[in-house]
């Protein structure tokens, strides 16, 4: 374990890390050994190796090549949480561009404004209903090239110049690679880890987004400072959930991935994440505190409708975890007998009520964002589960993160 940490740290103090070179690593490390992305499908999990990745992204770097794309200019992503998203961006990076996340539940005018206000020369997108959303102000972007698209369900019969499918770039490229031979490799080497990777977008203060360059020193070194209190290995499960072009994903989620190896989950649907993040029962998880908020509660209203023995259990148990969580934080201990029936009631009863909430696994959940109140975090410990309120600003990063051993619990 400590050998893996002074990898990581390692890694990340390189001034000349990009993510596109830690892919390299990766796949030069792992191959076809390791399992690097997972995707649910109807209903099955479909597996994607770190060479897979490799060609993936490399296919895709060609593409958009061959169809324009040159160091420097912007491009942004527009879809759900998919592997497309992950190949995309490092695709882009791997070009010397610049890749940006676009809000897939946001209006066509708040895409109007980042489209414009970064000035985006291509756009990918994922499916009919992001397209239909560009069509209507792309006329209004001189700026927009191409919007490419990955998800071709319903759009066979649309006819206009701007739109391309993603296999139809990729197309493109295997004829580039004939006359460019090594293009990948020789722009993925020159990448220095001062280069800007991303346009991270926060709210500003007249009220309208706010562009903020990220250097892969800047995301990396935000890491840093996460993996410090709360380590990650490349055994860890992982399930993307939030928004990958928010700044916690792309740090705790996509570049956790690429430092330390933990496999990356993506599910099938926003309908569908709670279910499919029971299935993969992640060992680090990140969501927006409200939504935590939203956890909690739901398992306290589920305990109510439950049988008077089996809330008596649950609110008996529930008082012994707050006694221990609380002893446990200035320092004291439960007497023999009480700690005895906590013993009991983890797996007896916090198990099976963690596994329905895929925390069976967790050793360590992020709340991001607004701070979480006190009482949200007193009740995951008293249940076993390690919350961690990360505190970070688009400007500075990570700034300061919950320790791992600020509540002791087991």
């Amino acid at each position: 374990m400590n050998n893996r940490r002074e990898n990581e740290q390692s890694i990340l103090r390189s001034m000349d890390n990009t993510f596109p070179k830690l892919l390299l690593r990766n796949y030069r490390q792992w191959g076809d050994t390791r399992v690097a992305l997972r995707k649910k499908e109807y209903g099955i999990w479909k597996e994607y190796t770190w060479k897979e990745c490799y060609e993936k992204v490399k296919a895709i770097f060609l593409g958009l090549v061959s169809v324009g794309l040159e160091a420097g200019d912007k491009v942004s992503i527009l879809g759900d949480n998919n592997p497309e998203w992950f190949w995309s961006e490092l695709a882009v990076q791997s070009a010397g561009g610049i890749a940006l996340g676009l809000n897939p539940g946001g209006s066509p005018q708040e895409a109007k404004y980042v489209l414009e206000d970064s000035q985006s020369k291509l756009v990918l997108v994922q499916d009919q209903e992001q397209v239909d959303k560009l069509l209507g102000i792309n006329d209004q972007l001189p700026s927009l090239q191409r919007i490419i698209y990955w998800n071709d369900k319903g759009l066979r019969h649309y006819d206009d110049a701007i739109l391309v499918s993603l296999a139809e770039v990729i197309r493109l490229g295997e004829e580039h690679e004939k006359s460019h031979p090594g293009d990948f490799e020789q722009n993925l080497a020159v990448g220095k880890g001062d280069d800007v990777a991303m346009i991270l977008y926060t709210l500003g203060s007249n009220g309208l987004p706010k562009a903020l360059p990220a250097t892969y020193q800047f995301l990396l070194s935000s890491l840093e400072s996460a993996l410090a209190s709360n380590p990650a290995y490349d055994s860890d499960e992982y399930v993307s959930v939030i928004t990958p072009g928010w700044f916690f994903e792309q740090v705790l989620g996509f570049a956790a991935c690429l430092v330390s190896g933990q496999k990356l989950n993506f599910i099938e649907r926003p309908e569908t994440a709670p279910e499919d993040s029971r299935e993969v029962s992640p060992h680090i998880l990140v969501y927006p505190s409200p939504v935590w908020d939203q956890i909690a509660s739901a398992i306290e209203t589920n305990v109510g409708s439950g049988t008077w023995l089996k809330r008596t259990l649950y609110h008996r148990s529930l008082s012994l975890g707050y006694e221990r969580t609380d002893l446990s934080s200035s320092g004291g201990q439960m007497n023999i007998f009480k700690g005895f029936l906590h013993a009991i009631a983890g797996p007896l009863l916090f198990r099976p009520l963690k596994d329905k909430h895929g925390l069976n696994r967790t050793r360590v959940i992020y709340a991001a964002g607004s701070i979480l109140p006190p009482q949200t975090t007193r009740f995951f410990a008293a249940i076993g589960v390690n919350l961690r309120q990360v505190f970070a600003s688009t400007e500075g990063g990570i700034v300061s993160v919950h320790p791992g051993d600020d509540v002791n619990i087991q």
